[in-house]
């Protein structure tokens, strides 16, 4: 099963490539976290992917509500992003381990 695809966009580049963002979201596994000043500040989901939240939760979208909720937190502030690949893989083992 395939991983959502998270992009990182800033203010300035969602409001230049609007057209384009709304079209990638046609895919149900594509996610956009909008930051302003390098902050996360919302998460945009195409319609499909939101009726589907709405149905039920999905392994992938946990793991994206966790690195969210580290973002939020600011605990990848300092981290590389090899060191956030290898935490993703471990939040990814850890909800398989659960069950989730």
């Amino acid at each position: 099963m395939p991983h959502p695809r998270v992009r990182y966009i800033g203010s300035r580049e969602l409001h230049r490539d609007l057209p384009k963002v709304l079209e990638s979201l046609e895919d149900s596994s594509a996610r956009f976290v909008l930051t302003i000043h390098s902050k996360p500040k919302a998460v945009l989901i195409g319609a499909e992917a939101f009726l589907g939240l709405l149905r039920g939760h999905t392994p992938e979208d946990r793991l994206l509500a966790l690195q969210l909720g580290a973002l939020v937190q600011g605990l990848e502030a300092s981290t590389s992003p090899d060191e956030l690949s290898e935490a993703d893989d471990e939040l990814r083992e850890g909800l398989v381990a659960a069950g989730v």
